[in-house]
């Protein structure tokens, strides 16, 4: 039994819906056969079953190894935007205040949080991306070498301080993109109080002026791409399996398009 089945097993009765087992049942007497079967002092194996999807708690495992980042999420937000429902596909802008205020809230959450190993980096870094769709905010604040931390929160609540999606840190082995490359940072799928959220950030080459993601759902959702970064997020667990590859188009300065695959 592997450490996945243990975990699973001791949730399980922890669970208050399922109570009374029929002992008449088909799954009943198959577990009391296996038991039975097997000795007192070896493993004891189930018939396989098929268990839940786990979903991906704010993005760990995700992108945790390619950004050596780690991803938070704050206690959830009481009110706010339930269910994403101001999202927007296409971002807008800051004005310079609030692009200042947002950017200040996110280090400031950041040194206090899970960036606390990277004061230093993070009092130096600037901010790259500041964009809103519908109450919600996203920061990039860029670094040297790579450095980046990402906020993302509902700005009708207390910015970054009641809850956030975020992550921080290097990417190893980081290397500055070409002028007409995409590279991934932050790519997958998490979970916050206003449910699923699908998130691709990272790092863009100079000629790249634009990105966007063919979402099955949502249609077509534009990247903010700014101070060479990039950063598009949308509600629901779409990119839950992206970190394996995800196609994105690109447009260049020079008026091309192209598709990228991104991983991580």
């Amino acid at each position: 039994m592997t450490l996945d089945d243990h975990l699973t097993a001791t949730l399980r009765t922890l669970d208050p819906a399922v109570r009374e087992v029929d002992p008449a049942s088909p799954r009943a007497r198959a577990d009391l056969e296996a038991i039975l079967a097997t000795s007192p002092s070896g493993p004891v194996s189930l018939p396989a079953r098929r268990r839940p999807t786990a979903r991906r708690l704010a993005f760990a495992g995700v992108s945790v190894a390619a950004a050596t980042a780690a991803f938070v999420v704050l206690p959830p937000l009481t009110g706010g935007d339930a269910a994403f429902a101001t999202w927007t596909a296409a971002p807008s802008g800051l004005s310079a205040q609030e692009q200042a205020d947002a950017g200040e809230a996110c280090r400031t959450q950041q040194r206090e949080g899970a960036g606390s190993d990277h004061r230093a980096e993070l009092d130096a870094a600037v901010t790259a991306i500041a964009e809103r769709r519908g109450v919600w905010t996203t920061v990039v604040l860029a670094g040297e070498d790579g450095f980046a931390a990402l906020c993302i929160a509902d700005g009708s609540a207390r910015l970054f301080a009641d809850a956030m999606v975020g992550s921080v840190g290097t990417p190893d082995g980081y290397a500055p993109p070409g002028l007409r490359d995409v590279v991934a940072t932050d790519l997958g799928s998490g979970t916050m109080a206003a449910g699923d959220l699908s998130l691709a950030a990272g790092v863009a080459g100079a000629d790249v002026v634009g990105i966007t993601y063919r979402s099955a759902e949502h249609g077509e959702v534009a990247a903010t791409v700014d101070g060479g970064r990039f950063a598009l997020w949308f509600p629901g667990d779409e990119l839950r399996d992206a970190s394996s590859g995800v196609d994105m188009v690109v447009t260049y300065r020079d008026g091309t398009t192209a598709t990228a695959r991104l991983s991580l």
